[in-house]
């Protein structure tokens, strides 16, 4: 009688806790976007491929290392801040000595519910771009202005 009572409780139990829904795995891309960024040649406005790309981003506690690629590039995701802040200041250069060009993104937040596996996600709205310091970089061509997904490119950076 107490083996069938611990089997009928075990079965009950494993049973309980194996239940779950469709939704326990946020694998959709449905987390906060990254910002897509594409290279052009200013003089010429044709895409273009880099052969290496240094890039650090400010998120508030001074400038990170996030992409130190030295194989050929034609884009880049950039992560930007999840907090309150407005802005995202990022370093860029060809070299990782001549991280130098600043630019800096400024937007406004606004937090959308995904699902009980993803949480809350962040959406940045118009979003634009200024140069701060003209090196390698030369300046900005945006491409869209609210940042809802990863999909498209949204600014290009011209050399």
């Amino acid at each position: 009688m107490k083996m069938l009572r611990f089997l009928l409780i075990s079965v009950l139990m494993f049973s309980l806790f194996s239940c779950g829904s469709d939704d326990d795995i946020c694998l959709s891309g449905e987390a906060t976007p990254r910002m897509k960024l594409k290279f052009k040649t200013k003089s010429s406005g044709k895409l273009r491929t880099l052969d290496s790309l240094f890039v650090n981003v400010d998120y508030g506690n001074g400038p990170v290392s996030v992409i130190a690629a030295t194989v050929k590039t034609d884009s880049v995701l950039i992560p930007l801040r999840v907090d309150d802040a407005s802005s995202t200041t990022i370093y860029a250069g060809l070299s990782r000595a001549t991280v130098n060009s600043q630019i800096k993104f400024e937007y406004t937040t606004k937090s959308e519910y995904v699902s009980p596996a993803c949480g809350i996600k962040r959406v940045y709205e118009n979003v634009n771009a200024q140069t701060e310091v003209a090196n390698e970089i030369i300046g900005t061509e945006q491409n869209q202005t609210n940042i809802t997904d990863e999909s498209k490119t949204h600014f290009f950076l011209l050399f």
